[in-house]
């Protein structure tokens, strides 16, 4: 939880910086590796889980949902930045 505020200020403060549009997919690239970290671990360890479709599923749908808070993050710290000057 605490990796993935730092990540969300990280996007944040690039938005306001005025960096690239593309600092967003760094950013989703960041967020989808904390949340997955540990669930790619586990299929290594015995019992070993096969990779399934339900697992490409999850795995799609979260990159899809991490794009979409680090552009709304982004989008906000772009904001900010118009707010203030």
């Amino acid at each position: 939880m605490l990796t993935t505020l730092i990540v969300f200020l990280i996007i944040g403060l690039a938005g306001y910086a005025g960096t690239p549009w593309w600092f967003v997919l760094v950013g989703a690239a960041g967020l989808t590796l904390d949340g997955w970290w540990m669930k790619l671990k586990l299929l290594r360890r015995e019992p070993r889980v096969a990779w399934s479709s339900k697992i490409t599923t999850y795995f799609v749908t979260g990159i899809v949902t991490n794009i979409g808070f680090a552009t709304f993050v982004y989008g906000l710290g772009r904001m900010l930045r118009m707010t203030l000057g």
